[in-house]
């Protein structure tokens, strides 16, 4: 088994561009052995507009596994959800989940208080004047989200620093005690490569998380967050060397919500 990438999105959640097919065609010629695509589920009424409805997911479903079926051979087309969490609609987010064989659910969280913390539009009225308070009420959002783990792994775990250029200082031993529940819980981290063309100019989550990711023994996975074809495996060569550096020796893919070891230097 090859690298793949993790994390790719579609024009459903309307703030991705590109056929879904192309994302696939992309994919194949950069030599990747498997794409998911990981698109955005958002019950928040704050996001209803960046995210499929539930129940636009089972256009979504199907439309990813007729992609299987026609480039089955060449590329492992496989299919997941981004969950946005949502305090109090994780019972919905589940149901929604539980309908359809997906190969692997993503938690992340986007949202503060209705505050919106990846999104370039929204920072001038950030209502935070304080990023460290921004960075403690987003661990205590990831912390609330990890008491319902239905999900597999945690996207861009560290997003909070995005534009705030703060996501660790002062708050070392919150973030270690996530990464602690991490491994107990059994979760992949996903090392998103987005973040080298953000403010944030690094990777998710920070070599440091990395590595004590690493020592918990929290498995990882490559993605690019593509929202748009040419995205699909960027900078994948320097995420690896960025794993490599953090101790890791393999990553690993999911099929059906179950996990598959890949070596870190497949092709």
């Amino acid at each position: 088994m090859g690298l793949g990438d993790c994390h790719v999105h579609t024009s459903l959640c309307n703030h991705a561009t590109g056929a879904m097919e192309t994302f696939v065609q992309k994919a194949v010629e950069r030599g990747l052995s498997e794409i998911c695509f990981l698109d955005h589920l958002t019950l928040a009424k704050e996001g209803a507009s960046l995210s499929m409805s539930p129940g636009e997911v089972g256009l979504y479903f199907h439309a990813v596994k007729r992609l299987a079926a026609r480039w089955h051979g060449k590329i492992e087309v496989k299919a997941g959800l981004e969950v946005d969490f949502a305090q109090g609609g994780m019972d919905i987010e589940r149901r929604v989940v539980d309908t359809y064989a997906f190969d692997i659910i993503a938690c992340s969280v986007h949202f503060l208080n209705g505050f919106n913390i990846v999104s370039k539009r929204t920072q001038k009225d950030n209502p935070y004047k304080d990023p460290r308070n921004m960075a403690r009420d987003y661990l205590a959002s990831l912390d609330s989200m990890l008491d319902n783990p239905f999900f597999d792994m945690v996207g861009h775990l560290d997003v909070v620093k995005k534009f705030s250029g703060v996501g660790e200082e002062g708050l070392e031993q919150e973030w270690e005690a996530v990464i602690r529940r991490l491994a107990r819980l059994g979760l992949a981290v996903e090392v998103n490569t987005s973040g080298f063309f953000h403010a944030a100019k690094e990777q998710y989550p920070s070599r440091r998380l990395l590595k004590l990711c690493r020592e918990a023994g929290v498995e990882a996975v490559l993605s690019s967050d593509a929202h748009s074809p040419g995205e699909v495996g960027r900078e994948f060569a320097r995420a690896r060397a960025v794993l490599a550096e953090a101790g890791y020796t393999r990553l690993v893919s999911h099929t059906r919500r179950r996990k598959e070891v890949v070596s870190l230097e497949a092709p």
